[in-house]
């Protein structure tokens, strides 16, 4: 079966003539949008560029292809179009994030009632920009400022890392601040999907080991009960408090992230937050 998003990349490159222009319309690296229409090709099992040194054109095939490639196109955008509208009437809103403090920071705006339909996931900032600019998404958060025609972005929280530990736990020596040096190594109660803190993680604390549960409700549960230290957030914190535990900050600067909250202009959604300047 062939992308249609391929299909979409092409008729942008012969809208414009060449990769580098495509490329910053649709936020894609030359190489990567290169590669893309190679994937074409091989999905189409046709030649349809032309290729000398770096300049790409469309051979004959290739302009029969686009002809057919923008009615596909535009046949797609009618069948967004419409299913935007479907939304809209049923008022459903989607929202993605690379990582879960806004749940906590603003969490009516996760709530779904007879009104407003809300689902919420946790994914990679590449597909939560591609997703908001085809309108799967109405409201994502990333990790940092990206300016994107018609999309509003603006920076709305900022989430710091802590450690939970038992109070006779021996890392409460530290008391105040900790490094992810002091505590790499150590075994830590985590939950499954944390985003971009994953990646955090892996790069600070490559000797440590992770028991992860998905459900935050079991895992709250079982830190409750358990001696093993674990992570909270000044955002979680509160909502993840537990007895005889105590929450020391970690120091690094990976350990603090600014989230900004982006959407498509005019679109109306309920904001329940005061952009930080």
């Amino acid at each position: 079966m062939i992308d249609s998003l391929l299909l979409s990349y092409l008729v942008v490159f012969a809208q414009v003539g060449s990769l580098s222009k495509a490329g910053e319309i649709l936020h894609l690296s030359q190489p990567s949008l290169s590669k893309a229409m190679q994937k074409l090709e091989a999905e189409l099992d046709l030649t349809i560029f032309d290729r000398k040194g770096n300049r790409l054109s469309l051979n004959d095939d290739g302009k029969a292809i686009l002809d057919e490639a923008k009615d596909i196109v535009m046949m797609l955008e009618r069948l967004k179009k419409k299913a935007q509208d479907l939304k809209m009437k049923s008022r459903e809103l989607y929202i993605g994030m690379v990582a879960p403090g806004p749940m906590y920071r603003y969490p009516s705006l996760f709530v779904s009632d007879e009104k407003m339909k809300v689902t919420a996931v946790i994914k990679k900032e590449d597909e939560l920009i591609q997703g908001l600019l085809h309108n799967i998404y109405d409201l994502i958060f990333i990790d940092h400022y990206i300016a994107l025609e018609g999309i509003i972005a603006e920076k709305v929280l900022s989430e710091k890392l802590y450690i939970s530990i038992p109070k006779t736990h021996f890392l409460a020596r530290f008391k105040d601040a900790v490094s992810f040096k002091d505590i790499d190594g150590q075994t830590f109660l985590l939950s499954t999907n944390i985003g971009i803190w994953q990646k955090v993680l892996d790069k600070h604390m490559a000797r440590s080991r992770f028991i992860k549960q998905s459900d935050r409700e079991e895992l709250k549960e079982i830190v409750q009960y358990s001696t093993i230290p674990s992570f909270v957030s000044d955002l979680s914190m509160e909502k993840n408090a537990v007895n005889d535990r105590i929450n020391i900050p970690i120091i690094d600067d990976d350990a603090k992230l600014d989230l900004y909250a982006l959407y498509k202009k005019g679109r109306h959604i309920d904001l329940p937050w005061k952009v930080i300047e």
